[in-house]
């Protein structure tokens, strides 16, 4: 259907725009904008008598298995170090997941995310005890709440050879099926909101092997990898002692490092690994809450140069909430960056989403992506574009969210949306989840 969206006023990140303008769309795109659009004959036209439009947010690293482990029971012991919070808390979650509870943290996250203005997650999977066909079942269930998203599954050698080559097989599989499907006839509808990486954990849990498995994948389907890198210094010490390189320096040695790569984290790079990935065009993945909740350190950001992005790690999708802490942490550690930093790395998680799908988003023009974010902003202050980053840093966040559209079709409308009631079932799969969890 046809919509008009009347008297709001349109906000852009970089460059920061605030106008107040009607908007166009028809099918999956934004086809009209201007301050003198008038209806026409089977348009819905929706007074939003000055409230904000906004492109959709986009969350560059998450993992959407997390998303039923909010209360979940305790550790057998509490962790002392990086390493530890891995095989307590995350390694046996994720041992935990079946093919339900794969599809209900799936389904739980993509609610939280659409909820919160998200619509195109960056998702980075790992089920050990049910790899094939993982990624099939989280795409359905993102498909169900209506989001895009770019999927992989966490490649890792900590279960053996044997699942290492499962998790490329499932790897290979949606790789494969998004490059099949979008040629056919049909099954656009379903991949046009889906598209793959080669996914893998983290360089102190790969082979060489498997490192090389992963190249094999890249080159097959021009693809990036999607990976964890020097989040703890144990990362580091483990390629040093083993291989006498650094992190970055093992990815390139191996054929796993292009300008399609992301790096999550980035914490314990040192500045010639900065170099060669910024040389390869990688993308850096900054995770604040995370890195505070893990106690690893701070990412050396203003290192990384423009190709910044921003993630939650798994600490749900809301990325005003991450913004807001990137832009404190980092004043807390001593960076010089402003609010309009992190506006600007906002926007680059909508320019890696654009290129992945080959289509515009995170702009409000004709011919972009009709994925959109209406928000109840009721300002005591004027919102200017010279001051629009500095409401994302003290004042939006994404308790305003009261819209939101992807591809052209709202999936929350005036705060309601066809899944709210499914939220009862991720309760019912949660309780399974930890009940099981208690048992490893």
């Amino acid at each position: 259907m046809p919509y008009l969206l009347r008297d709001a006023i349109l906000i852009t990140l970089d460059p920061p725009r605030v106008e107040q303008e009607n908007l166009r769309v028809e099918g999956e795109l934004i086809t009209e904008r201007g301050a003198q659009l008038e209806p026409r004959a089977g348009d819905e036209v929706i007074y939003l008598n000055g409230k904000l439009v906004m492109p959709g947010m986009v969350c560059a690293h998450t993992h959407l298995y997390s998303a039923l482990a909010r209360g979940m029971p305790a550790p057998p012991r509490a962790p002392q170090n990086f390493r530890e919070i891995l095989e307590l808390v995350w390694w046996r979650l994720d041992r935990a997941l079946d093919q339900e509870t794969i599809y209900w943290s799936a389904m739980a996250g993509a609610m939280d995310a659409a909820r919160a203005g998200t619509t195109c997650l960056f998702d980075h999977h790992a089920s050990p005890s049910h790899i094939k066909g993982s990624l099939q079942i989280v795409r359905k269930a993102i498909e169900r709440v209506g989001l895009r998203a770019v999927l992989c599954y966490e490649v890792t050698d900590r279960g053996g050879s044997r699942k290492r080559n499962e998790g490329l097989d499932e790897n290979r599989a949606f790789l494969d099926w998004v490059s099949r499907s979008s040629n056919k006839q049909g099954e656009e509808s379903k991949v046009g909101l889906f598209r793959a990486m080669a996914g893998a954990h983290a360089s102190f849990t790969l082979s060489n092997e498997s490192l090389d498995g992963l190249a094999r994948l890249m080159r097959q389907f021009e693809a990036g990898i999607h990976i964890h890198a020097a989040e703890d210094f144990c990362d580091v010490e483990d390629a040093r002692s083993k291989y006498g390189i650094g992190v970055v320096e093992r990815l390139a040695k191996h054929g796993a490092l292009n300008n399609k790569t992301i790096l999550a984290h980035g914490i314990h790079l040192d500045d010639q690994s900065i170099e060669i990935a910024r040389e390869a065009g990688a993308w850096f993945a900054h995770n604040p809450r995370s890195n505070m909740n893990n106690q690893v350190g701070y990412a050396p950001v203003e290192k990384f140069g423009e190709r910044v992005l921003l993630g939650t790690d798994g600490i749900g999708s809301d990325m005003f909430d991450e913004s807001r802490f990137a832009f404190f942490k980092g004043r807390d550690n001593g960076a010089r960056f402003g609010a309009d930093y992190w506006a600007h790395v906002l926007a680059n998680n909508q320019r890696i989403a654009s290129e992945m799908f080959a289509i515009k988003l995170g702009a409000l023009s004709p011919g972009a992506a009709a994925d959109l974010v209406v928000l109840d902003y009721d300002s005591p202050t004027p919102i200017t574009a010279e001051n629009l980053a500095w409401h994302f840093a003290f004042g939006l966040s994404s308790a305003s969210v009261e819209g939101v559209m992807v591809n052209g079709r709202f999936i929350i409308r005036d705060r309601q949306s066809a899944f709210d009631h499914l939220y009862e079932e991720a309760r019912r799969a949660s309780k399974k989840l930890w009940d099981k969890l208690r048992e490893l």
